[in-house]
Protein backbone atom coordinates (compact mmCIF):
# COMPACT_ATOMS: atom_id res chain seq x y z
CA UNK A 1 0.00 0.00 0.00
CA UNK A 2 1.57 3.75 -1.21
CA UNK A 3 0.32 6.86 0.52
CA UNK A 4 0.08 9.43 -2.63
CA UNK A 5 0.65 12.11 -0.26
CA UNK A 6 3.12 11.28 2.09
CA UNK A 7 4.26 8.76 0.06
CA UNK A 8 4.88 5.98 2.87
CA UNK A 9 4.95 2.87 1.76
CA UNK A 10 4.79 -1.07 2.97
CA UNK A 11 3.74 -4.47 1.64
CA UNK A 12 0.53 -6.13 2.79
CA UNK A 13 1.90 -9.15 4.03
CA UNK A 14 4.04 -7.05 6.27
CA UNK A 15 0.86 -5.71 8.27
CA UNK A 16 -1.49 -8.40 7.52
CA UNK A 17 -1.37 -11.90 7.49
CA UNK A 18 -2.73 -13.03 3.94
CA UNK A 19 -2.79 -16.77 4.23
CA UNK A 20 -4.82 -16.89 7.51
CA UNK A 21 -6.30 -13.86 5.53
CA UNK A 22 -7.74 -15.91 2.32
CA UNK A 23 -8.82 -18.97 4.69
CA UNK A 24 -10.81 -16.80 7.36
CA UNK A 25 -12.64 -14.87 3.64
CA UNK A 26 -13.08 -18.38 2.44
CA UNK A 27 -15.05 -19.68 5.28
CA UNK A 28 -16.65 -16.70 5.90
CA UNK A 29 -17.68 -17.43 2.04
CA UNK A 30 -18.47 -20.91 2.60
CA UNK A 31 -20.54 -20.11 5.80
CA UNK A 32 -22.81 -18.23 3.21
CA UNK A 33 -24.55 -15.69 6.10
CA UNK A 34 -25.89 -12.31 5.89
CA UNK A 35 -24.52 -9.56 5.00
CA UNK A 36 -24.10 -7.42 8.01
CA UNK A 37 -22.86 -10.69 9.73
CA UNK A 38 -20.76 -11.81 6.79
CA UNK A 39 -19.05 -8.05 7.08
CA UNK A 40 -19.09 -8.31 10.69
CA UNK A 41 -16.66 -11.34 10.28
CA UNK A 42 -14.71 -9.96 7.54
CA UNK A 43 -13.66 -6.84 10.46
CA UNK A 44 -12.91 -9.37 12.66
CA UNK A 45 -10.58 -11.73 10.48
CA UNK A 46 -8.92 -8.21 9.58
CA UNK A 47 -8.52 -7.50 13.59
CA UNK A 48 -7.33 -11.38 14.21
CA UNK A 49 -4.86 -11.18 11.05
CA UNK A 50 -3.34 -7.00 11.68
CA UNK A 51 0.12 -6.82 13.14
CA UNK A 52 0.32 -3.03 13.25
CA UNK A 53 4.07 -3.08 14.26
CA UNK A 54 4.42 -3.81 10.03
CA UNK A 55 1.74 -0.80 8.94
CA UNK A 56 2.98 2.69 8.24
CA UNK A 57 2.44 4.96 10.83
CA UNK A 58 -0.49 6.97 9.43
CA UNK A 59 -2.25 3.84 8.37
CA UNK A 60 -4.74 2.60 11.05
CA UNK A 61 -7.00 -0.27 11.46
CA UNK A 62 -9.72 1.59 10.93
CA UNK A 63 -7.65 3.22 7.34
CA UNK A 64 -7.65 -0.59 6.47
CA UNK A 65 -11.21 -1.18 7.28
CA UNK A 66 -12.45 1.34 4.69
CA UNK A 67 -10.06 0.68 2.42
CA UNK A 68 -11.51 -3.03 2.41
CA UNK A 69 -14.95 -1.06 2.27
CA UNK A 70 -13.93 0.77 -0.26
CA UNK A 71 -13.06 -2.15 -2.49
CA UNK A 72 -15.44 -4.74 -1.87
CA UNK A 73 -18.16 -2.71 -1.22
CA UNK A 74 -19.12 -4.18 2.17
CA UNK A 75 -21.35 -1.19 3.80
CA UNK A 76 -22.65 0.07 1.12
CA UNK A 77 -21.54 3.47 1.79
CA UNK A 78 -21.14 6.08 -1.79
CA UNK A 79 -17.27 6.47 -2.55
CA UNK A 80 -18.21 6.77 -6.27
CA UNK A 81 -19.56 5.27 -8.44
CA UNK A 82 -17.28 3.14 -10.78
CA UNK A 83 -19.31 1.64 -13.70
CA UNK A 84 -20.02 3.77 -16.93
CA UNK A 85 -22.24 6.14 -15.40
CA UNK A 86 -19.80 7.71 -12.91
CA UNK A 87 -19.20 11.44 -13.31
CA UNK A 88 -15.63 14.36 -12.45
CA UNK A 89 -17.69 14.15 -8.70
CA UNK A 90 -17.39 10.36 -8.43
CA UNK A 91 -13.48 10.42 -9.43
CA UNK A 92 -12.50 13.13 -7.05
CA UNK A 93 -14.47 11.67 -4.19
CA UNK A 94 -12.51 8.01 -4.68
CA UNK A 95 -9.56 9.79 -5.01
CA UNK A 96 -9.91 12.03 -1.32
CA UNK A 97 -8.49 8.31 -0.28
CA UNK A 98 -4.87 8.97 0.38
CA UNK A 99 -4.16 5.00 0.05
CA UNK A 100 -3.80 2.74 -2.84
CA UNK A 101 -3.19 -0.56 -4.11
CA UNK A 102 -0.39 -1.30 -5.98
CA UNK A 103 -0.35 -4.78 -7.23
CA UNK A 104 2.11 -6.64 -9.09
CA UNK A 105 0.52 -10.53 -10.21
CA UNK A 106 2.95 -13.04 -12.18
CA UNK A 107 1.36 -14.70 -14.81
CA UNK A 108 1.65 -18.54 -15.71
CA UNK A 109 2.64 -18.31 -19.65
CA UNK A 110 1.99 -21.88 -21.03
CA UNK A 111 3.44 -23.78 -23.78
CA UNK A 112 1.95 -26.77 -25.50
CA UNK A 113 4.06 -28.76 -23.84
CA UNK A 114 2.78 -28.30 -20.57
CA UNK A 115 -0.50 -26.47 -21.52
CA UNK A 116 -3.00 -26.50 -18.47
CA UNK A 117 -6.66 -25.81 -19.34
CA UNK A 118 -7.87 -25.55 -15.90
CA UNK A 119 -5.55 -22.70 -15.09
CA UNK A 120 -6.99 -20.94 -18.25
CA UNK A 121 -10.16 -21.40 -17.17
CA UNK A 122 -9.57 -19.42 -14.14
CA UNK A 123 -8.21 -16.54 -16.00
CA UNK A 124 -9.92 -13.09 -14.76
CA UNK A 125 -8.90 -11.14 -17.12
CA UNK A 126 -10.69 -10.20 -20.28
CA UNK A 127 -9.69 -9.09 -23.54
CA UNK A 128 -11.99 -7.42 -26.26
CA UNK A 129 -11.10 -8.67 -29.81
CA UNK A 130 -12.35 -8.29 -33.04
CA UNK A 131 -13.56 -12.16 -33.28
CA UNK A 132 -14.96 -11.29 -29.40
CA UNK A 133 -13.79 -11.71 -25.32
CA UNK A 134 -10.61 -14.34 -24.68
CA UNK A 135 -9.12 -14.78 -21.42
CA UNK A 136 -5.84 -13.13 -21.38
CA UNK A 137 -4.05 -16.50 -20.38
CA UNK A 138 -5.80 -18.14 -23.72
CA UNK A 139 -5.13 -14.70 -25.88
CA UNK A 140 -1.51 -15.02 -25.23
CA UNK A 141 -0.10 -18.61 -24.46
CA UNK A 142 -1.23 -22.13 -25.80
CA UNK A 143 -2.40 -22.00 -29.31
CA UNK A 144 -1.45 -18.58 -29.87
CA UNK A 145 -4.79 -16.86 -30.58
CA UNK A 146 -3.26 -13.80 -30.70
CA UNK A 147 -1.05 -14.24 -33.89
CA UNK A 148 -3.74 -15.80 -35.18
CA UNK A 149 -6.67 -12.90 -34.72
CA UNK A 150 -3.88 -10.19 -35.16
CA UNK A 151 -3.26 -11.92 -38.80
CA UNK A 152 -6.76 -12.19 -39.41
CA UNK A 153 -7.25 -8.45 -38.93
CA UNK A 154 -3.90 -6.93 -39.89
CA UNK A 155 -3.85 -4.22 -42.70
CA UNK A 156 -0.86 -5.47 -44.28
CA UNK A 157 2.66 -6.46 -43.20
CA UNK A 158 6.07 -4.18 -43.31
CA UNK A 159 6.98 -6.46 -46.69
CA UNK A 160 3.33 -5.23 -48.11
CA UNK A 161 3.82 -1.46 -47.03
CA UNK A 162 7.20 -1.69 -48.75
CA UNK A 163 6.34 -3.18 -52.11
CA UNK A 164 3.00 -0.48 -52.47
CA UNK A 165 4.92 2.48 -50.92
CA UNK A 166 8.37 2.27 -50.72
CA UNK A 167 10.97 2.72 -48.03
CA UNK A 168 11.28 6.28 -46.53
CA UNK A 169 15.23 7.88 -47.24
CA UNK A 170 17.47 7.11 -44.36
CA UNK A 171 19.19 10.40 -43.99
CA UNK A 172 22.02 9.27 -41.62
CA UNK A 173 23.41 5.94 -43.85
CA UNK A 174 26.41 6.09 -43.14
CA UNK A 175 26.95 10.02 -42.82
CA UNK A 176 27.70 12.38 -39.81
CA UNK A 177 24.51 14.60 -38.87
CA UNK A 178 25.72 18.28 -37.81
CA UNK A 179 23.30 18.70 -35.15
CA UNK A 180 23.05 22.84 -34.25
CA UNK A 181 24.35 22.04 -30.34
CA UNK A 182 24.85 18.58 -28.18
CA UNK A 183 23.66 19.36 -24.41
CA UNK A 184 21.01 17.63 -23.34
CA UNK A 185 19.03 16.55 -19.79
CA UNK A 186 19.62 12.70 -20.62
CA UNK A 187 20.56 11.48 -16.92
CA UNK A 188 22.98 8.04 -17.68
CA UNK A 189 23.29 5.26 -15.16
CA UNK A 190 26.81 5.20 -14.28
CA UNK A 191 26.09 1.32 -13.60
CA UNK A 192 24.99 0.65 -17.07
CA UNK A 193 27.76 2.65 -18.97
CA UNK A 194 30.62 0.36 -17.10
CA UNK A 195 28.99 -2.43 -19.04
CA UNK A 196 30.10 -3.63 -22.20
CA UNK A 197 28.66 -2.63 -25.54
CA UNK A 198 25.90 -4.18 -26.68
CA UNK A 199 27.51 -5.17 -30.15
CA UNK A 200 29.85 -7.00 -28.60
CA UNK A 201 28.22 -8.75 -25.77
CA UNK A 202 27.02 -12.10 -27.03
CA UNK A 203 23.83 -13.63 -28.19
CA UNK A 204 21.02 -12.19 -29.87
CA UNK A 205 21.15 -8.18 -30.94
CA UNK A 206 17.57 -7.55 -32.10
CA UNK A 207 14.37 -8.82 -31.37
CA UNK A 208 14.58 -11.21 -34.31
CA UNK A 209 17.11 -12.34 -33.86
CA UNK A 210 16.24 -13.37 -30.84
CA UNK A 211 12.70 -14.56 -32.26
CA UNK A 212 14.84 -17.12 -34.34
CA UNK A 213 17.03 -18.40 -31.75
CA UNK A 214 13.87 -19.18 -29.50
CA UNK A 215 12.66 -21.02 -32.65
CA UNK A 216 15.31 -22.83 -32.79
CA UNK A 217 15.60 -23.85 -29.13
CA UNK A 218 11.94 -24.61 -29.15
CA UNK A 219 12.40 -27.13 -32.44
CA UNK A 220 15.21 -28.80 -30.59
CA UNK A 221 14.29 -29.02 -27.17
CA UNK A 222 10.85 -29.87 -27.79
CA UNK A 223 9.76 -31.20 -31.29
CA UNK A 224 13.51 -32.62 -31.17
CA UNK A 225 14.26 -31.37 -34.48
CA UNK A 226 18.24 -30.91 -34.36
CA UNK A 227 19.92 -29.13 -36.84
CA UNK A 228 23.14 -30.68 -38.35
CA UNK A 229 25.12 -28.10 -40.36
CA UNK A 230 27.81 -29.26 -43.14
CA UNK A 231 26.83 -32.74 -43.04
CA UNK A 232 25.08 -34.12 -45.96
CA UNK A 233 22.38 -36.90 -46.18
CA UNK A 234 23.34 -40.71 -45.87
CA UNK A 235 20.96 -42.83 -47.85
CA UNK A 236 20.66 -46.37 -46.55
CA UNK A 237 21.31 -48.78 -49.12
CA UNK A 238 22.77 -52.34 -49.48
CA UNK A 239 26.70 -53.08 -49.49
CA UNK A 240 27.93 -52.17 -53.02
CA UNK A 241 29.63 -54.77 -54.37
CA UNK A 242 33.37 -55.38 -56.04
CA UNK A 243 34.60 -57.52 -58.77
CA UNK A 244 35.70 -59.86 -56.23
CA UNK A 245 32.41 -61.03 -54.79
CA UNK A 246 30.89 -60.85 -58.19
CA UNK A 247 33.57 -63.61 -59.49
CA UNK A 248 32.77 -65.82 -56.34
CA UNK A 249 29.29 -65.89 -56.97
CA UNK A 250 30.27 -66.87 -60.73
CA UNK A 251 32.57 -69.83 -59.87
CA UNK A 252 29.52 -71.14 -57.40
Amino acid sequence: MINKDTKEMAPVPEFLHIPNLVEDMKHITDTARGKWFSNFMMGMALLKNYNPYGAPKSLTLGGILKKFDKSFGLSGKDYGKVDGTRTIEDIEKRRQDPWNFLFIAGMWFQDLFNYDFRRTEMCIIPYGTQEGEISFCAYNTGIGWRNIIEHMHQNATVAQWYKDNGRHEIFARGKEVELDTTDHGLKLNPVDLERPNKPEMEGPKTAAEEMQMMRKLYQQMVLEKNEIKGESLVQIGGLKRTKKDDAKTASV
